[in-house]
Parts: C-alpha cells; sequence; structure tokens
C-alpha cells in the first residue's frame, strides 16, 4: 500500500481547535498495490472534519449491504461526530487523498462553498493532488509558517471543490472551457479565432461557441470585446495615453474603429467617456 501523509499531532489524533479559525491537522494520500483491502470503521465518528477524494479509481462507504460508491471525481465529506465507515477494494483501483480540519469558521466554510450534503461532485483537477501533496510536505517538514500554509491550501480545495461541484460542470470539458476563458483574460490583445479555440476545446465551432454562450451568457467575440471595453475604460479614466494609443493597448489597430466599437457598445464616444469621467467630483 501506498503512503503519503502528515500529520500536525500523533498518528490518527482526533484534534479540535476552537481558538482558530481554520486548522488543517493532517492530511494524505493512500493507493493499493498488493493489499487486497482497506477498511476504516469509526462507529462514533470523530470530533473535526473530513472529506476524502477519490483521485482515481473509486472507493465504497456507507454500511455493509447498503454502500455507495465513491467514483473519481467525488469527495466524501465527514462532519464531526458522524459514523464512518469507508472502503478501498484493489480491484477498484483507488487512488484516495484525504484530509482532517478543524477550527471555529470550518462549519461556516463549508456552508459558503455549498458544501452541505456528504458528497461533493468536485470533479478532475490538476489542481488538487497539487494541494493535498503541498499540505502533507508542508506537515512533514514544519518549516515555519506551515500551519498558516496549510490553511490557505486547505481553503483553496474547498474553494474549488465547492465551486466546481455548484457550477455543475466538473468534467474535463468543463476545465478546458475555463482555460480558454483565463486565455481569453491573458491574450485579449491578440487576435483569437474561434476555429482555434473550438479545435483546442475538442468541439465543432457551432457546438463551441453554443457552449461558450451556454457559459458566459455571450459569444466569444463578444465576450473579447466586453474585456477589451473595459481595459479602454479603466485607460481612459486613469493614463494619460491617447484614443489611439488605448486602442492598440486594447487590441485594436485602427484607432477609428476602436472609436466605432466603443460607441456603440457604451453608447458614447472614447473622448466623451473621458472627458465625463474627469468632470466627475
Amino acid at each position: 500500500m501506498y503512503q503519503f501523509t502528515g500529520y500536525l499531532g500523533a498518528f490518527d489524533e482526533d484534534l479540535v481547535r476552537e481558538d482558530v479559525d481554520f486548522l488543517v491537522t493532517s492530511c494524505g494520500r493512500y493507493r493499493l498495490e498488493s493489499r487486497p483491502y482497506f477498511e476504516t470503521v469509526r462507529p462514533e465518528g470523530r470530533r473535526d472534519y473530513q472529506l476524502v477524494f477519490a483521485a482515481g479509481g473509486s472507493f465504497l462507504a456507507g454500511e455493509e449491504g447498503a454502500e455507495s460508491r465513491i467514483e473519481a471525481g467525488q469527495a466524501l465529506l465527514f462532519r464531526p461526530g458522524e459514523p464512518q465507515r469507508y472502503r478501498y477494494l484493489l480491484s477498484d483501483a483507488p487512488d484516495v487523498c484525504w484530509m482532517h480540519f478543524t477550527g471555529r469558521q470550518a462549519g461556516e466554510l463549508l456552508a459558503q462553498n455549498g458544501m452541505a450534503g456528504p458528497l461533493v461532485r468536485a470533479g478532475l483537477r490538476a489542481e488538487y493532488p497539487a494541494l493535498f501533496e503541498r499540505m502533507i510536505r508542508e506537515l512533514q517538514l514544519r518549516r515555519p509558517g506551515f500551519a498558516l500554509l496549510c490553511a490557505g491550501c486547505g481553503m483553496e480545495l474547498l474553494a474549488l471543490m465547492g465551486r466546481a461541484a455548484q457550477q455543475g460542470d466538473a468534467s474535463p470539458a468543463g476545465e478546458v472551457m475555463e482555460e480558454i476563458l483565463a486565455l481569453f483574460h491573458r491574450d485579449f490583445r491578440e487576435e483569437l479565432r474561434v476555429s482555434d479555440l473550438a479545435r483546442r476545446a475538442g468541439m465543432s465551432e457551432c457546438w463551441f461557441i453554443r457552449s461558450f454562450k451556454a457559459r458566459t451568457g455571450m459569444t466569444p467575440q463578444r465576450y473579447l470585446t466586453s474585456i477589451r471595453l473595459g481595459q479602454a475604460r479603466e485607460l481612459l479614466r486613469s493614463s494619460t495615453l491617447n484614443i489611439g494609443e488605448i486602442a492598440a493597448v486594447c487590441g485594436y489597430e485602427n484607432a477609428l474603429y476602436f472609436s466605432r466599437i466603443f460607441r456603440k457598445y457604451t453608447g458614447v464616444s472614447p473622448k466623451a467617456f473621458r472627458e465625463s469621467r474627469r468632470e466627475e467630483p
């Protein structure tokens, strides 16, 4: 059995802290390599919170005869005092990451991230294993600031999982779309072709545009324009660049075309927009 673990206290110590907002007390990653099964049974539960995430394969949870299968991309959340019973079978190739946490804000943090039930459909994201392994390493080495770093990683993990679960698109395709949205914000000055973006997403152009609009409420071109004009408004408010320079910075080679687009979507010319902002108290 592969084990990579880190603990704040002794092995399997049930730490509860109400003098801090959030604290990761232990973290680990398990994979069965030859052992046929591994089972955890805690009839009285624990006093802390626990998140068990299937990074690969699957595992079983619940009483024997009424078990649920937790598939890859799903997490099981145990709250203080809840009975725990789950098992890993070699035949299911489980790759499981887990985290124990406590603190006076732990329950509220889960609620804020939409984690009301025991099952979290978090999807498969590269960030998840990386965050688990960062926490494990910090707990092992205990360098200055390790507890704060672990808390930050733990809260980021819950926020990302909660977001994925609430959006209802934790699939690999959804992750690709997020990467494309990030590309829009990073490379908005460049010419972004729908055909290239659709190919990157593994979709036809028609389906890509439909999926993009379902996600953002806009077509790709309108989304790009909104980013560019948002940048233009900020530069008109706060910079001394002339209209032509602002157009170029925002991805428009032709200043007249930029002015026409700006007026179309804001109702005023760039010059009028700048002057109106200068008149504000």
